[in-house]
């Protein structure tokens, strides 16, 4: 038999009192409901704790004595637990895990959450890079706090507010030809080598607005992170689709790039950000506002591609 935490507590407070009626002044419950808890503690571990004098209260027998003190840590640890609680709920500290899908989050995330930290000594954050499928899973497991995905298929018990619609747009090196236009048709791409970001839903994206246009590309090269796309085009392996940019034009290598937009637009990816259904904590009420902020401001607005 299982005894509740309010119970404990009163058999606590009657312990401490000596009396029934004053732990119910205590408690600010009636004298029934404080006996009720002392026979349910009893009842729970089998045995009798305390002596009750009708005229002189309670006194607690050798075996009461020995559980009190087990007993007090429990309900310390309690309402510890509910203290700690409410200040991870009201304060901008502790840890915050983010996991993001976002190729290239390296070139905002450090924007938004720079004066979060710099505000918030106390503040530590963790980012995760994983697929749309893990970071959904990591949301609604508990392992993150927040995330940053596309929005796709997005399960029950996700809340989420969309950041960005980021259309594609052509990455080339920066002495292609293409590079004169203003703007591309996706026709462009035809007749272009490509260098695919083969990720978990993305690359299937391209694929299919290829596809749709009745494009047969020809793809020379693939690979799992931006950088490493924008790599391959700097050396002139070929052109990529791309959604998101950072804003240098120069690899890793230090060869220069150039995105080209492609007009009429293709379907965008929708960047979102999302939080698990329920009260959150204030800390992630925060990052989601500060999210938001930088998506509307200019240095959000350029990570994408339009034509004029």
């Amino acid at each position: 038999m299982r005894v509740s935490m309010k119970a404990l507590t009163y058999f606590l407070v009657a312990a401490e009192h000596g009396s029934i009626a004053r732990a119910a002044e205590a408690q600010n419950v009636v004298p029934s409901a404080i006996s009720s808890a002392i026979d349910q503690v009893e009842q729970a571990f089998d045995m009798t704790l305390v002596q009750r004098f009708p005229a002189k209260g309670i006194v607690p027998n050798a075996a009461g004595r020995a559980l009190i003190r087990r007993i007090r840590n429990a309900v310390d640890e309690y309402e510890s637990l509910f203290t700690e609680g409410a200040a991870l709920r009201g304060g901008l500290s502790g840890t915050l895990t983010v996991g993001y899908y976002a190729p290239v989050a390296p070139a905002f995330m450090p924007a938004i959450v720079r004066p979060l930290v710099e505000a918030n000594p106390d503040l530590r954050l963790s980012f995760v890079a994983c697929d749309n499928e893990r970071a959904q899973e990591g949301l609604l497991g508990g392992v993150f706090d927040a995330i940053v995905f596309v929005a796709d298929e997005v399960r029950a018990g996700i809340v989420y507010e969309t950041l960005i619609d980021a259309p594609p747009y052509l990455l080339a090196p920066a002495d292609h030809p293409l590079t004169r236009q203003a703007a591309v048709s996706l026709d462009a791409v035809a007749d272009t080598p490509l260098v695919l970001l083969d990720l978990p839903f993305t690359s299937a994206y391209y694929r299919g607005l290829l596809d749709r246009a009745d494009i047969e590309a020809t793809f020379v090269a693939s690979a799992s992170t931006t950088e490493m796309v924008r790599s391959l085009v700097g050396a002139g392996l070929g052109c990529a689709l791309l959604n998101m940019r950072p804003s240098t034009g120069t690899t890793y290598a230090g060869d220069r790039v150039a995105a080209i937009p492609i007009d009429p637009a293709p379907a965008p990816l929708r960047l979102v950000v999302g939080r698990g259904d329920g009260k959150p904590r204030r800390l992630v009420e925060t990052f989601m506002q500060a999210c938001r902020d930088h998506f509307s401001s200019a240095a959000g607005l350029d990570t994408i591609v339009l034509a004029e």
